[in-house]
C-alpha cells in the first residue's frame, strides 16, 4: 500500500474515533440531562408531600383524643357516635335521612354500632368513607350499600342513597 493510502486510511480511522468518542459523551450528556429532569421531579415531589404533610400535622391535642369512643356510659356513646357520624355527613355535603343506635350486647358490652340512611352525591362518599375510617375514634364500616338514584340526569346528577354500619369501641367508664 502507498504512503498516500495509508494517510488516508489513517485520518478516516481517527475520524471515526473522534466521531464515536463525541457520540459516546453526547449520549452522556443526554443521560445526565434525563437524570438531572428526574431529580428536578422527585425534588418538586419531596416539596409537595413535605406541604401536605404540614396540613395534616398531628393536632396539638391528639395525645388527649382516645381511639375509643369517649363518653361516661355506652349509652352516650351511642349518642357520641351518632354526632360523630352527623358531623361527618355534613361535612362530607351529605343529608343524613335517619339514624339507629345499637349499644352493647352480651357478646361485646362496649361495641357501639350505627345504622344510618343518608343521601349524598358520588364525588363526595369517598371523603366521607375517609373521615370515618381514618378519624378518631376508630371507627369502622361493617357493611355500605349504595343506591344509584332513579332518574339520571347529566346536567342535575341525583344524589346516591347510601346504607351505612359502622361501629365502634367504648373506653369504658371514667
Amino acid at each position: 500500500m502507498n504512503l498516500a493510502a495509508r494517510q488516508t486510511l489513517s485520518a478516516l480511522g481517527l475520524f471515526g474515533l473522534i466521531a464515536l468518542l463525541a457520540g459516546a459523551a453526547a449520549s452522556v450528556a443526554l443521560d445526565l440531562r434525563d437524570a438531572q429532569l428526574n431529580v428536578a421531579g422527585l425534588d418538586e415531589q419531596a416539596r409537595a408531600l413535605d406541604a401536605r404533610a404540614r396540613t395534616v400535622a398531628p393536632r396539638k391535642d391528639a395525645a388527649k383524643v382516645s381511639p375509643f369512643v369517649d363518653a361516661p356510659s355506652v349509652t352516650l356513646a351511642g349518642a357520641a357516635l351518632q354526632q360523630r357520624v352527623e358531623t361527618a355527613v355534613a361535612a362530607a355535603q351529605g343529608r343524613l335521612a335517619s339514624s339507629k343506635v345499637e349499644v352493647g350486647g352480651r357478646a361485646d358490652p362496649r361495641r357501639v354500632a350505627l345504622v344510618a340512611e343518608l343521601t349524598i352525591a358520588q364525588r363526595d362518599m369517598q371523603k366521607l368513607l375517609y373521615d370515618l375510617e381514618t378519624g378518631l375514634p376508630y371507627l369502622f364500616v361493617d357493611s355500605f350499600e349504595a343506591r344509584a338514584p332513579e332518574k339520571v340526569d347529566a346536567r342535575a346528577p341525583a344524589d346516591m342513597r347510601v346504607s351505612l354500619n359502622l361501629s365502634g369501641e367504648w373506653g369504658g367508664p371514667k
